[in-house]
């Protein structure tokens, strides 16, 4: 059964449906975080999806992450993109099974109108923070996943907008309800930059 993107979206504003149909949209992970995100922009009526993660689902990821059993083994940007085109054949989303690097970062800073980061290790969100520090492009991210629970908020330095509780790092101690509503908070951000032509 073919589904038009307008009959998804007839539930949203028609003039911020034409915003976000022009936006691209590049996530760092496709794990807790990212996978989470890029479902909810391809549902939110994001134009283009770029995704990005090196790694492969396994059992751990299943309390948090968008995937199943069924996924388990296989590139994660690269089941995130089907599973979203599963749901929602018109989405235009590219998957890229690759490590991000700064050279990476370079590369698709053109392609991108927002970048998200939902990376697992400190030393990937500090490089990135660095790199997009020296730039205007607006740059979401994170400090704080980790944890049962934790006031979280929001801090806009410029065109750098970072959420979470701003306390723990700890991947070990990952919890589904605090890390989707980090992911909402992070899709809101772009909502809110769309609305604005903040980008």
């Amino acid at each position: 059964m073919e589904v038009k993107r307008e009959a998804v979206l007839q539930r949203q504003s028609e003039g911020i449906n034409g915003k976000l149909e022009n936006v691209t949209v590049v996530i760092f992970g496709a794990g807790g975080l990212g996978s989470n995100i890029a479902h909810m922009l391809a549902r939110l009526g994001v134009g283009k999806l770029i995704i990005y993660d090196f790694d492969r689902v396994e059992p751990s990821n299943l309390n948090r992450q968008h995937y199943g059993v069924d996924d388990i083994g296989k590139m994660k940007a690269e089941r995130t993109a089907e599973r979203i085109k599963e749901l929602l054949p018109y989405v235009a989303i590219e998957p890229r099974n690759e490590l991000v690097d700064e050279e990476v970062l370079s590369s698709v800073y053109a392609e991108g109108d927002m970048f998200i980061e939902a990376f697992d290790t400190v030393s990937s969100k500090v490089m990135a923070y660095d790199f997009f520090a020296g730039r205007d492009k607006p740059y979401i991210c994170t400090t704080g996943v980790a944890g049962p629970f934790g006031e979280l908020s929001r801090r806009d330095l410029g065109h750098i907008h970072v959420v979470g509780d701003f306390q723990g790092e700890d991947r070990k101690d990952c919890y589904i309800p605090k890390v989707m509503a980090i992911a909402a908070m992070e899709c809101s951000v772009v909502l809110e930059l769309v609305c604005k032509k903040e980008y």
